[in-house]
């Protein structure tokens, strides 16, 4: 009858080395002789030295990876990883390959959290209130204010897109909270269509003049240059509606226009900049 014990047992060289004599056992021990002697014949060595290996996983930890991560990665113990990092002299060939496999991550783990900064304060400039913006996201608001206030510099890129991807939802919508604007305002917070370039640390936000109403002649280019002045004041779309004189689909479709077209300006915008700049 078959145990737990035996049922659970896996068969390994090492384990017929430690004693066991399970006819498994015997088996995996003749295998890897096999492989050793043919491995020597072809003048592959069993193992490899540690300060390769060592190496290879400072510049994953460099690029972002963690011990954790290689370890589960690598199906390689971390206090395994930490002996090789501390000067093991050899590794195991198969070991050290499911290692040296992982390749360097391509991009910092680490961005500058301007652009998430500004991008909390457009959607405030916009009615969405700094703690719906952390409820969104599952941060607290102390870790939002703490970004736009500066007192962050960098933020894990993880976090940055979390806000990218909401910003992205919501920057043409226009927020429940007249308070909220209020406070942007009061602390010169710019609204989404203030930037062409969210990222770009030199980038300036557009200045907009108090608005004056223009003559009501009917015609959309006007209107459009009107939604887009009020707009970028902070104004909600009921607000902007009401003090045009129309109905607010009308003003949600011009001003949808009036972002695709910004859009657009700022691709080209860029397009030239890569090109001149590869010109260069």
């Amino acid at each position: 009858m078959t145990t737990a014990a035996s049922a659970e047992h896996v068969a390994h060289y090492a384990c017929y080395r430690r004693g066991c004599r399970r006819a498994e056992c015997r088996k995996a021990d003749r295998i890897y002789r096999k492989q050793y002697e043919l491995r020597q014949l072809a003048g592959i060595p069993s193992h490899i030295p540690g300060p390769v290996v060592a190496a290879h996983i400072r510049a994953l930890t460099g690029s972002g990876h963690t011990i954790r991560g290689i370890a589960s990665r690598s199906d390689i113990s971390e206090r395994a990883i930490n002996y090789i990092l501390n000067g093991q002299e050899n590794v195991l060939r198969a070991k050290a390959l499911t290692v040296l496999s992982i390749q360097p991550l391509t991009e910092a783990p680490r961005v500058d959290a301007t652009g998430t900064a500004r991008r909390i304060q457009a959607l405030a400039a916009i009615g969405w209130p700094v703690i719906w913006t952390a409820a969104q996201t599952g941060y607290h608001y102390s870790y939002l204010f703490s970004i736009t206030s500066g007192h962050r510099q960098t933020i894990p890129r993880p976090v940055a897109q979390r806000f990218t991807a909401l910003y992205r939802e919501y920057s043409h919508r226009a927020g429940y909270s007249e308070f909220t604007r209020s406070i942007a305002r009061r602390n010169n917070w710019h609204g989404p269509m203030a930037w062409d370039d969210i990222d770009d640390p030199n980038a300036k936000p557009e200045k907009t003049e108090p608005y004056g109403a223009a003559a009501k002649n009917g015609r959309d280019s006007l209107r459009k240059a009107e939604i887009e002045h009020l707009y970028l004041l902070g104004e909600s779309v009921p607000s902007i509606a009401k003090q045009l004189g129309a109905n607010e689909k009308y003003t949600s479709d011009q001003l949808n226009e009036v972002l695709r077209d910004r859009e657009k300006r700022a691709e080209q915008e860029r397009r030239n900049s890569l090109t001149a700049g590869l010109a260069a």
